[in-house]
């Protein structure tokens, strides 16, 4: 059976860094970005061709476009890390980045959430040039942490619903290599392995 996991974390948790450095290892793992995914879809659907133009959508057609990015990813029937949101926040509004529903429809195996200080995203925020013009560049210690706390009780909410595991990996700075080898224990266990 076609293994899934949901890799998500808050906007500057590291997500996208420590994904990268398991992509380098483990290569016959697919790496998917639901983001990028849905993009695909909107473009050939309604000629879009940014990914930020995708939160101008209204929740119905973002809806429709996760749903068809999920259909798609689970047609390869291929073990794969799917990179998303648990939420995307737009100033003081949350929307799903998926829903539970959706986790049951594709028989995801479990969550992995990349965590870190609200005071180290902020600060991760503000010094990455690698993504100018992020959204939320704005959003306050305060209002990260609270971002982080939407995210956490979704994540629980989840792991009872779906009645899988979920890993809390803290990427602290300085200790990205400890972040990778918890990933990588993770990632034996369901994809290199009969558990």
């Amino acid at each position: 059976m076609t293994k899934l996991i949901l890799f998500v974390g808050t906007p500057g948790a590291g997500k996208s860094t420590l994904l990268g450095a398991l992509s380098e290892k483990y290569k016959d793992i697919r790496y998917i970005n639901l983001g990028t995914e849905m993009l695909k879809i909107a473009k050939e659907r309604m000629g879009m061709d940014n990914r930020e133009a995708l939160g101008t959508m209204s929740d119905t057609e973002i809806k429709t476009q996760r749903e068809l990015a999920f259909k798609n990813i689970i047609a390869d029937k291929t073990d794969a890390i799917i990179d998303t949101h648990l939420t995307i926040k737009f100033g003081r509004r949350y929307v799903p980045g998926v829903t539970i529903e959706e986790l049951k429809n594709i028989r995801i195996s479990a969550i992995i959430y990349i965590d870190a200080t609200a005071q180290e995203i902020w600060n991760r925020r503000h010094n990455d040039v690698s993504k100018p013009g992020r959204r939320n560049m704005g959003d306050s210690v305060l209002e990260i942490d609270e971002h982080r706390g939407v995210n956490l009780a979704i994540l629980s909410s989840c792991a009872i619903y779906l009645s899988i595991p979920i890993y809390i990996i803290y990427n602290s700075d300085g200790k990205q290599e400890d972040a990778v080898s918890e990933l990588e224990n993770i990632i034996k266990e369901h994809f290199y392995t009969n558990a």
